[in-house]
């Protein structure tokens, strides 16, 4: 994202019949979800068939011309008034699940926020990626809003990965800027 830098404004108040002029430095917002992606490749990280990947606004697009009233609430809110609360914040989605016996039954969990990994909250892709890849002990917990959860084996989920990339043509695991 491009550096944006302050710029000087000058404002006129009236208190009391005393006019006086304040000079106040003023910004752009920090939006928490990207409206544009220009000139960028997506961002994204699969694992065992879930796919990850941060929300953005042309994400949201492709719910149709009618994306406000079509696309999940929750993800509208965040994107349309959500606040960057910290430098680096990402609102990180399940985008999709791609079919595997391993991901069985969780094939309709999409569009769906992610609060944490085994735990840990995430505030990006790439901590939420470093969470998977780190994850250790029987089974990966994926919280999300509305308190819903996906569990699966860890091992076996290690052992179905690249089959499961190899079956969906996905070329890599995560996109270059990951990397």
């Amino acid at each position: 994202a491009a550096a944006v830098t302050a710029s000087p404004a000058l404002s006129g108040a009236a208190c009391e019949s005393d006019i006086m002029s304040v000079s106040l430095s003023v910004q752009p917002r920090a939006t928490l979800v990207p409206v544009h992606q220009y000139d960028r490749l997506p961002s994204y990280y699969v694992f065992a068939g879930l796919v990850f990947s941060p929300l953005t606004q042309p994400h949201l697009h492709e719910f149709g011309d009618d994306w406000f009233n079509s696309a999940p609430r929750r993800l509208c809110d965040r994107a349309l008034v959500g606040q960057l609360e910290v430098e680096g914040q990402q609102v990180v989605i399940l985008s999709q699940v791609l079919a595997d016996e391993i991901n069985a039954g969780y094939q309709g969990m999409h569009d769906m926020e992610v609060i944490s990994v085994n735990g840990v909250k995430v505030r990006n892709l790439r901590e939420l990626r470093t969470a998977v890849e780190g994850a250790e002990g029987e089974f990966l917990r994926l919280d999300f809003v509305d308190d819903r959860m996906l569990v699966v084996n860890l091992r076996q989920a290690r052992e179905s990965h690249q089959r499961i990339m190899s079956k969906h043509r996905v070329p890599a695991a995560a996109s270059p800027d990951l990397m």
